[in-house]
């Protein structure tokens, strides 16, 4: 009989489609009266739609190769077809539902801004649901078919293969997730600042016409932008986190030898919270009332994700002191709270650092009344300072789960610890589905804004304008979350990647961990070629970023030179579709690159510096690339809104008030233009790079065992190189 965890493992997951797919057609049902808005809005959707199929298409021979070199590797370290078989399909699985989750989300959302600029006329109450209802889809999607994946991949395997060998078969579901995230998050990002930049500098810098101006050839691929960028790579950034935390535990669980509840523990978690988030989101309904509009729909918004954390404690509460013994449930409760606690306070840091009504944004704007270079400096700085009380959440929630572990959970010592991480890591993970809701209500809000604008719907403009105002925020914090999540996720990963590597050369785990001494010349050249591929690969995609928006910008100047678009307007319309492609054709030419790095340099080190030399390459991408993301996501946040801060409120000094189009706004503009690549391009693609770096490693960690038991000393290739430089 199926243990009642992994039924309700697969039903809630099917119910929480349902109610996406409820949601999906609840939002396309609504029919704008204004035939302008749809058509505007079609275009938006249609040319998301073109360059995430084009995505698709350019990743598939990647990931064919990749499929084939899987099932060679596993079959030749395991000399078994069912075992290499079985990896090769967690690899496709987990690659087919990150794709799958992001096109479902993303073809709602990109045709729900036309629905929810038309329902604005019933009032913020309609606007708020109809968006959020939009971002639902999203969430409730990826968290679901995450879970589901898992969940019948687990069931499967363990069915027919042994302990761990299973686990090792499962734990290709999280590289295909990772490669599907870390494509869309870089191609995705250079697409929606390439297209920003151009839009923005042509537009409102050099024509001097409005943001989401219908006159702007660079407008709708910058509403696109908004869609590949913040809605679908978000949201297959977070897919993979999920999934590699899922796969990550169920590998530890397997190595451990843990008790089958134990085993099941992360898939019951998951699915606990799931349920809490089906009853979360149905509090954004009804009538939004109150002196201040925008402050009770964020009221309602934050309700959301408060009722999902409450009911999700409480459900885990039971269910631990239920199925366990009183103080091994009592550090599973904890451990799972410090999670769901850590997600909180992540969100909270982030708002600080990049929200206009604290003291770190008004004082970065204050400095624009001295000059562009003053704001570039603040906002770095505050970006350095904001990754310090992250970083410390995380080590406080590790920290403590940790000492609870090795306690109170079988077999306590160092393994109980490692596994209590490992629930804390899901219990922040498994707030995914009500996070990426909230994160591609955001989205959906900003185009609805940008259609007002277009269509001329001023009656409805301040609705619009604080919908996206909330929006914005909660993209901000959500990144936060994101980056969070995938540091949890790649420590997860990093220790599971040492124990497999340990399981397969038969080594005591005393003698792994005393071959592991930070002054070991492989651990140390490890860690500076992971250091060095983080800022290789921030480079790459910044100057990504820099290269489309140059051809873009000559585009939309030609188009207005030649069209005279803004003197005949509008018997000459924009080519909006050429805008389009330009911003297409640079971002999927751009991104294979650095892509690809992620996926070749780790394996490369195993071959060369053997498995020691690929725990520094691991150590130093996590220890470089964490801080980074945070630095880049928050100072780009701060510089964002520093900027908005002087439009809306203005600043003074010495009784003179400095508000849009003066002296310090342009030098706010600066920052923020610097800042657009930081937290929306380079920033967001560190998280699945530290992620893709752990689950190539996991994948490959057979065949690295093997070579490293060929000459345990080092890798042979490194061996062999110095050996010709001796002579």
């Amino acid at each position: 009989m199926l243990p009642l965890e992994l039924l309700l493992a697969i039903i809630i997951p099917i119910i929480g489609l349902a109610l996406a797919g409820y949601n999906a057609a609840s939002v396309l049902g609504i029919k704008p009266g204004k035939k302008e808005l749809t058509e505007i809005n079609m275009l938006i959707a249609e040319g998301a739609k073109t360059f995430l199929m084009r995505e698709y298409k350019t990743i598939l021979p990647t990931g064919i190769v990749l499929t084939i070199l899987i099932w060679i590797a596993y079959y030749f370290i395991f000399h078994s077809g069912l075992m290499a078989g079985l990896a090769a399909l967690a690899f496709a699985l987990g690659a087919i539902g990150s794709a799958i989750a992001g096109y479902l989300g993303m073809y709602v959302t990109t045709r729900s801004a036309a629905k929810t600029a038309w329902m604005a006329k019933n009032g913020m109450g309609s606007a708020l649901s109809t968006s959020f209802k939009a971002g639902t889809v999203m969430g409730l999607s990826l968290a679901s078919i995450a879970l589901l994946i898992v969940t019948i991949l687990y069931m499967a395997y363990s069915l027919v293969l042994p302990t761990p060998l299973w686990a090792e078969a499962l734990a290709p579901v999280a590289f295909g997730a990772s490669l599907i995230s870390l494509f869309i998050r870089v191609a995705g990002g250079i697409y929606t600042k390439a297209a920003d930049w151009g839009a923005d500098i042509v537009g409102k810098v050099e024509a001097g016409i409005p943001e989401d101006d219908p006159r702007n050839p660079g407008v709708i691929a910058d509403n696109v932008g908004d869609n590949v960028g913040d809605c679908a790579g978000m949201a297959s950034d977070v897919y993979e986190s999920f999934v590699v935390v899922l796969a990550g535990a169920l590998l530890l669980a397997a190595v451990f030898r843990l008790t089958s509840a134990l085993v099941r523990l992360s898939i019951m978690v998951a699915t606990l919270t799931l349920i809490s988030t089906l009853i979360g989101v149905q509090v954004v309904r009804g009538e939004v009332k109150g002196k201040n509009l925008a402050a009770a729909a964020m009221g309602k918004l934050n309700m959301a994700l408060y009722t999902t954390i409450i009911i999700a404690a409480i459900l885990v509460a039971i269910y631990a002191f239920l199925a366990f013994p009183l103080m091994e449930a009592m550090a599973i409760f904890i451990s799972d709270l410090l999670g769901m606690i850590t997600a909180v306070v992540v969100l909270y840091v982030t708002e600080y650092f990049t929200h206009y009504t604290f003291p770190p944004v008004r004082n970065i704007a204050m400095q624009a009344t001295l000059s562009a270079s003053n704001v570039i400096v603040a906002g770095y700085s505050y970006g350095l300072l904001s990754a310090v009380p992250t970083i410390f959440m995380v080590i406080t929630a590790l920290g403590i789960s940790y000492v609870l572990g090795s306690m109170f959970i079988p077999p306590h010592g160092i393994e109980g610890g490692i596994f209590g991480t490992a629930i804390a890591s899901v219990g922040l993970l498994s707030l995914a589905g009500i996070v990426i809701s909230l994160d591609s209500y955001g989205p959906v809000s900003d185009n609805a804004g940008g259609l007002v604008e277009m269509t001329g719907m001023e009656d409805v403009r301040e609705i619009t304008d604080s919908l996206d105002a909330i929006g914005n925020t909660f993209k901000a914090t959500t990144k936060g979350y994101a980056i969070a999540s995938a540091g949890l996720a790649a420590l997860i990963l990093f220790i599971g990647f040492i124990y497999e590597v340990v399981e397969r050369m038969g080594i005591p785990l005393t003698q792994a961990f005393g071959e592991l001494m930070v002054i070991d010349p492989r651990i140390i050249i490890g860690a500076l070629v992971g250091v060095a591929l983080v800022y290789f690969f921030s480079s790459s995609t910044l100057a990504s970023v820099g290269k489309a928006a140059g051809e873009l910008v000559e585009e939309i100047r030609r188009q207005f030179r030649t069209k005279r678009i803004l003197e005949l307007w509008p018997q000459e319309k924009p080519d909006y579709n050429k805008a389009i492609d330009i911003v297409t054709s640079h971002a999927l030419k751009n991104f294979l690159v650095p892509g690809l790095s992620a996926v070749i340099v780790p394996i490369i080190v195993g071959l060369a510096l053997g498995w020691i030399g690929l725990v520094g390459m691991i150590f130093g991408v996590i220890i470089a690339g964490f801080p980074r993301a945070l630095l880049m996501a928050n100072a780009g946040g701060a510089w964002d809104n520093a900027k908005k801060y002087i439009e809306i409120e203005g600043i003074e000094v010495n009784g003179q008030k400095f508000g849009k189009k003066s002296e310090p706004h342009r030098n706010a503009v600066v920052g923020d233009v610097v800042g657009d690549p930081f937290k929306d391009t380079t920033g967001p693609s560190l998280n699945p790079l530290i992620k893709v770096v752990n689950t190539v490693s996991i994948v490959f960690a057979p065949v690295i065992a093997m070579i490293s038991l060929i000459n345990p000393a080092a890798g042979p290739l490194i061996m062999h190189l110095i050996s010709i430089l001796m002579v």
